[in-house]
């Protein structure tokens, strides 16, 4: 009998034991495994980006360096340029024999020289249509007399809304 009573007791022992075990296990806190770090990519630079104007000093500055630089595309004879932050509004006098199938050859290859040559747009709207050349040049005559790009921007979303812009 001593020895079931024995055998009874190491056993209510062994399995006090597994329980107090198991619950110390169990109020730890968990560990998680420290994150793997991320694999090492190797990053291509991408061209700087100029930062947008800050001054209307230097929106003007900006805007008359687009517009010498759209001026140089074949068939145009003149570009009148408004910035606006990162947006470029490019209003273009078409020379008297330029056909409208190559209008769009001419304003893509106005988009290409006006990215390239200022990094900091990234919208540039060109257009052609008189309407609208006539009041960008308006409004860049007032920007020119001292007004501030904000007291135009209803005009200039409505322009913005009648072309079609394109991104760089």
């Amino acid at each position: 009998m001593k020895t079931v009573k024995r055998k009874l007791l190491a056993g209510l022992l062994t399995i006090m034991f597994l329980i107090t075990g198991v619950l110390v296990e169990g109020c730890r806190p968990a560990r998680k495994p420290a994150p793997s770090p991320a694999p090492k990519t190797r990053e291509t630079p991408s061209p700087a980006r100029k930062p947008a104007p800050r001054t209307p000093t230097e929106a003007r500055q900006m805007a008359d360096r687009v517009a010498r630089e759209a001026a140089k595309v074949p068939g145009v004879r003149r570009a009148t340029v408004v910035i606006s932050g990162k947006t470029a509004f490019v209003g273009l006098d078409l020379k008297a024999n330029v056909e409208k199938s190559r209008t769009t050859a001419i304003k893509n290859e106005v988009v290409r020289r006006v990215t390239a040559a200022e990094s900091g747009l990234t919208t540039v709207n060109v257009t052609s249509d008189p309407d609208l050349v006539a009041r960008l040049r308006r409004i860049a005559d007032g920007i020119k007399k001292g007004k501030p790009v904000s007291s135009f921007a209803s005009e200039l979303a409505e322009i913005s809304r009648r072309i079609a812009p394109r991104t760089s």
